[in-house]
């Protein structure tokens, strides 16, 4: 069933991706040539949009490919929930206009991505670390301390990528600019940036606690057993 179900979101977040690309170069065709495309928007905005889709169609089947390429296998629910996140953060918060719409909505999501993240993390060294070709023994504290970090690391290179595409095509990516126009500098301008990475190091954390716990509990189990 889950399987099916992450098939189904898998295929409706493809064609959406594509599409909304589609729209996205459209807008920044229409843009460059002075007119209206559906939704008046900046350039910028048509060109995050057109860039995030890339993104997202260039990640949506890494979970399936570490898959085949390692032969590992993670939790059906794992790839569910990737690809919602990418739904949400792609299509509703780009393309809809949730992150204008809605000012928790980055917040959110960075918290997700967190969680996400962590998890993806925690799966991988459990994998490995059950292995019989490996056998590395590692603790239970190493674990959920590497998932911990597995995630603030993809976290924050996230953030050195949208430092880097607001330094290269002005998008404000890291919302240093208000609707207004008016820059932000000093102290407020971190303010986006250091918010994204408490939230994404308070979810990787939950999950690490979780993971934690989860670990002891499943050693219990075998003991008695």
């Amino acid at each position: 069933m889950h399987m099916k179900t992450y098939k189904i979101t898998t295929l409706i977040l493809f064609v959406t991706l594509v599409i909304s690309f589609i729209y996205g170069i459209a807008g920044v065709v229409f843009s460059a040539s002075g007119r209206t495309f559906i939704y008046h928007r900046s350039s910028s905005e048509y060109i995050k949009i057109s860039l995030q889709c890339i993104l997202g169609l260039s990640v949506l089947f890494l979970p399936s490919a570490l898959e085949r390429k390692f032969n590992i296998s993670f939790p059906n629910i794992m790839h569910i929930l990737f690809v919602l996140f990418l739904y949400g953060a792609i299509i509703l918060g780009q393309v809809r206009g949730y992150y204008q719409r809605f000012y928790y909505w980055d917040t959110v999501l960075h918290t997700l991505s967190g969680v996400m993240l962590s998890s993806f993390g925690f799966c991988i060294i459990d994998i490995i670390n059950k292995s019989d070709k490996i056998n590395l023994g590692l603790s239970d504290w190493f674990m959920s301390f590497f998932s911990f970090c597995f995630a603030v690391m993809l976290d924050t290179l996230w953030e050195i990528v949208e430092f880097s595409m607001d330094a290269a095509l002005d998008l404000n990516l890291q919302q240093y600019i208000l609707p207004d126009g008016a820059v932000l500098t000093g102290r407020y301008a971190l303010v986006d940036t250091m918010k994204d990475l408490i939230v994404d190091a308070l979810g990787a954390l939950f999950i690490s606690i979780i993971g934690y716990i989860f670990l002891k509990r499943r050693k219990s189990a075998s003991a008695d057993n």
